[in-house]
């Protein structure tokens, strides 16, 4: 007689790897959490380029005054928060607000930071903290307003 026994191979063990050998595995909370925010960070952002884009050849093509620029960029990076903070909080589905507010916050901090690092501080406070005001305010309407729809 031989020494060496030979084990049998476990069936279940090689028919569950077959099965599960074309699926993907489940996704985590953290990696659904980076999808959401970059599909969130995607969608701001292209909103606001393409409003940019529609004002800029509104002011080209139209007698308007030039006086309107800051006001209607300030408009389309604000529209650019709330469709962030909106798709963030859709896809979050609880904490809409906080997730709204998050966004908003995330832009107006960009946006300062860009601001310190051109200038080296802040040149004139007024008029640059009215564009980061208008960002933490458009992602919170968008946060509320993903929360409205989802109290329907």
């Amino acid at each position: 007689m031989s020494d060496k026994v030979k084990a049998k191979p476990n069936r279940a063990v090689a028919k569950r790897r077959r099965a599960n050998a074309g699926k993907r595995p489940a996704s985590t909370p953290a990696s659904r959490a980076v999808k959401a925010c970059t599909l969130s960070f995607a969608a701001g952002v292209a909103l606001c380029a393409a409003l940019l884009a529609l004002f800029a050849l509104l002011l080209a093509n139209t007698p308007l005054p030039l006086a309107l620029v800051r006001p209607l960029a300030c408009l389309a990076a604000s529209a650019g928060a709330a469709c962030s903070g909106y798709v963030l909080a859709h896809q979050s589905g609880s904490r809409m607000l906080l997730c709204g507010l998050a966004c908003g916050a995330f832009y107006a901090a960009c946006q300062l930071a860009a601001v310190l690092l051109r200038n080296g501080g802040m040149a004139d406070p007024g008029s640059d903290v009215m564009l980061p005001i208008a960002l933490v305010l458009g992602g919170v309407l968008g946060g509320s307003a993903a929360a409205l729809r989802a109290a329907r």
